[in-house]
């Protein structure tokens, strides 16, 4: 068994940053650029009305000052997607909505704001009498290249693909990006009495929570989660699901890794290849927890983590644990790595373990200028209602009450560290 920070240390050298992907883009939608985003077509890709009205020749409002009143013969009527078969010519206009394609010979357009009654055409059409005073040549009109030319690079190298560049990614006919990649994560949880969490347990069942949890927080740190369901407690069964988890970038296994005759995690996994870096660390909740490493130099290696059945361990140890590995390699930064964690005032008296550091569930408030934690009821590591009550109360955020070992019974206006979850 080893200590915590050791621990910690080890899987922070074991993981490393993944290179780029090429990815949808929507995927990489909060990850940043490897490669430029080049354009594949000019934007506008042709000359468009930017208002609804008249497409017209700079001809028929030519003069200082520019006539007051225009009659012209409107000789098509153009929405966004059509694509004129008339040119326009002095004396004519093109009924035309916002977007659509300039019609040959047409120089600008005239809001339809600007247009009086209609009459009849003497050709049998339509003519319509236009009142703009202040008409500039080439106006309400966006010319086929205006915001980027193919082949400009629209977004550099190390942008971030937020909302607003992402659609400026699309108008630029971009389908796939290379950026930053999005870790994979596999999550396997093992264990006989296990039913999926949709289904109702029979006597001696319990749904899976270990395994929505396990993903909710995989996706929280914009990874993907790769869910491979449940496998009994019998080693065909769990080396099966391993093989396929083992082709992700991480492999998260919940359950299996005490000491029980049917914890067979570890020696499958050692069966499969994967290098253990350490079992059990002290801990609590979360002794067992297991860390290995599978080298594939062709296909870059697999990190591997055995977290305790128990939930609340599980979750614990993924803080600890998962959550640093998934940063690093995904590229986060260090500052990014770990939960934030603070100095804060008990609220009521908590309770140490004497052998190893303790992690207890609380809520924090902000009272001034003190943080406060507020420690929470907790019958121990399978109690995910303690987990869960600190995210429940409105104006407290969840956190961990982080005590050192044999600190014995903490009293009420201590200070503590704490582990921010919120």
């Amino acid at each position: 068994m080893i200590e915590l920070a050791e621990a910690i240390a080890l899987v922070e050298a074991t993981a490393r940053p993944l290179p780029p992907r090429r990815q949808r883009l929507l995927d990489a939608c909060g990850r940043r650029l490897a490669e430029p985003g080049v354009a594949d077509a000019d934007s506008p890709p042709w000359d468009r009305a930017m208002m609804d009205g008249f497409a017209v020749c700079d001809a028929d409002f030519a003069g200082d000052p520019p006539p007051g009143r225009v009659a012209l013969d409107v000789i098509v009527d153009l929405a966004a997607g059509d694509v004129a078969g008339l040119s326009i010519h002095p004396g004519t206009a093109a009924r035309i909505m916002t977007g659509a394609p300039l019609p040959p010979g047409a120089d600008a357009v005239v809001p339809i704001e600007r247009a009086l009654d209609g009459t009849a055409s003497a050709h049998g059409g339509s003519c319509v009498v236009l009142q703009e005073a202040a008409y500039r040549p080439g106006q309400h009109v966006a010319r086929q290249g205006t915001a980027f030319r193919a082949g400009a690079a629209v977004l550099p190298a190390g942008a971030r693909l937020d909302p607003a560049a992402v659609g400026l990614a699309a108008e630029a006919g971009a389908t796939h990006v290379v950026a930053e990649p999005r870790v994979r994560v596999a999550i396997l949880t093992t264990g006989s009495e296990l039913v999926p969490f949709q289904e109702q347990p029979a006597h001696g069942q319990t749904r899976n929570s270990n395994g929505p949890l396990l993903a909710a927080a995989v996706q929280s740190l914009a990874a993907e989660p790769i869910p491979l369901g449940i496998a009994a407690d019998r080693p065909e069964a769990i080396r099966a699901a391993i093989a396929q988890g083992l082709a992700a970038d991480v492999l998260v296994l919940s359950g299996g890794v005490s000491t029980g005759d049917l914890d067979l995690v570890p020696g499958t996994l050692a069966a499969c290849g994967v290098e253990q870096v350490f079992h059990k660390v002290k801990l609590k909740p979360g002794k067992p927890v297991w860390f290995g490493i599978l080298r594939r130099p062709a296909a870059g290696p697999t990190l591997v983590f055995g977290l305790p059945g128990n939930p609340a361990s599980s979750l614990v140890c993924f803080e600890l644990f998962v959550r640093p590995a998934i940063q690093i390699l995904a590229g986060r930064s260090p500052e990014d790595w770990h939960l934030p964690r603070e100095r804060a005032v008990l609220v009521a008296a908590a309770k140490a373990a004497a052998d190893r550091p303790v992690f207890l569930p609380c809520r924090l408030r902000q009272s001034g200028a003190v943080l406060e934690a507020e420690p929470l009821p907790w019958t121990g590591s399978a109690d995910l209602l303690g987990m869960a009550a600190g995210s429940v109360i409105a104006g407290a955020v969840p956190g961990l009450i982080a005590l050192p070992a044999g600190a014995g019974r903490v009293e009420a206006g201590s200070e503590v560290e704490v582990v921010v979850r919120g």
